[in-house]
């Protein structure tokens, strides 16, 4: 029976990676990775939560390890998401040389620069089908699930699929 709600497949927040909008890179880092060796590749993304606890940010992996990047390839980033194609190959390979020493860096780095923006979240009570159309519409893998204004968990893709075969299997 696929579920209903959004609540009824929601990860809760005390089983979801999170931390403070104070936490450097390498907390981070270290909180991933943690959670890496305990459930697997579970999860790859991290809530941003504020001292009171409001949500503020969404922080992946692919956000982490932008913010390893030299200004050079920030920069031929910004280039390719505005259109144009650069050939950075010849700059990704001087990056080598600065690549552990950016790494060790990252103690001094706050989260709050390369969070992503809370694009759209859906609330616990709202039906299954919300959370599948935004994460479609938006080309998100993962919404943060609300309870009135508090964060209370995630919806991921994988969970929303999962409801959706069991029904397009269902002989």
């Amino acid at each position: 029976m696929i579920a209903n709600q959004i609540r009824d497949i929601l990860v809760p927040l005390a089983d979801f990676p999170h931390i403070t909008h104070e936490a450097s890179i390498r907390d981070a880092f270290a909180v991933l990775q943690n959670n890496q060796q305990t459930a697997g590749w579970r999860f790859r993304h991290l809530l941003v939560l504020d001292a009171q606890e409001t949500l503020v940010g969404i922080l992946g992996i692919r956000d982490l390890l932008r913010a390893l990047m030299p200004g050079y390839l920030k920069a031929t980033t910004a280039q390719h998401v505005a259109g144009a194609l650069p050939d950075d190959t010849s700059l990704s390979i001087l990056w080598q040389d600065s690549f552990v020493a950016q790494c060790r860096q990252m103690n001094e780095v706050r989260v709050g620069s390369y969070m992503t923006p809370v694009r759209c979240t859906v609330q616990a009570g709202d039906p299954l089908t919300r959370a599948a159309y935004l994460m479609i519409s938006h080309e998100v893998n993962m919404l943060p699930v609300l309870d009135g204004r508090r964060v209370v968990g995630v919806v991921r893709i994988v969970d929303v699929f999962n409801q959706a075969a069991t029904e397009v299997l269902h002989d």
